[in-house]
């Protein structure tokens, strides 16, 4: 009679399998190529870079012009995503109108993304902000100024570089450590 020996239990292995590499391996490549994609791209605004263009319709009835206002050397900008329904917006926008203020300089300029027209016009009336204030209709703006959320706030040098890109609620003491030089 013939036995058939039961094959021996492969040993316990520490780490990862090769399937679970193999498909870590791909999720790296494929966001590796999209930081790569992003990063060069010339229209999306990044610390270092040149702002994207940016011509905006203004609560008032003018266009801001950023080529424009670069071209003719009318100084310093901060350009500050927000949206009526933003909390940390709401907050700030007191703080940057004291600053627009304070820093006749600087060109504040307002942009509403990712909100209801009327809404954002409602809070620029109860707001009356000193700086100039916008409203993005197309979504052009919030494309080649990203961010993972609002508010958001660009400083562009009278050179038209991005030198900072401030992802959070501007705060007097924020507002205070703000360098317009790269």
């Amino acid at each position: 009679m013939t036995t058939r020996e039961e094959p021996e239990a492969a040993p316990a292995r520490a780490g990862l399998s090769g399937g679970v590499l193999s498909g870590l391996f791909v999720v790296v490549v494929v966001v590796g190529v999209l930081i790569a994609s992003l990063g060069g791209d010339a229209s999306v605004a990044e610390v270092g870079g040149p702002a994207p263009a940016l011509a905006i319709n203004t609560f008032d009835g003018e266009v801001f012009d950023l080529v424009d206002h670069v071209r003719f050397d009318r100084g310093p900008v901060l350009v500050n995503l927000w949206a009526s329904w933003c909390e940390p917006c709401k907050r700030e926008f007191p703080v940057l109108s004291e600053f627009a203020t304070a820093h006749p300089d600087v060109t504040v300029v307002g942009i509403a993304v990712q909100d209801q027209l009327e809404s954002a016009r409602a809070f620029v009336a109860d707001n009356d902000p000193s700086f100039t204030v916008g409203f993005d209709a197309d979504g052009t703006v919030r494309d080649t100024y990203p961010s993972f959320g609002l508010p958001a706030t660009f400083v562009i040098d009278r050179h038209g570089t991005v030198v900072d890109i401030i992802l959070a609620e501007l705060t007097e003491e924020r507002m205070a450590s703000i360098s317009f030089e790269g």
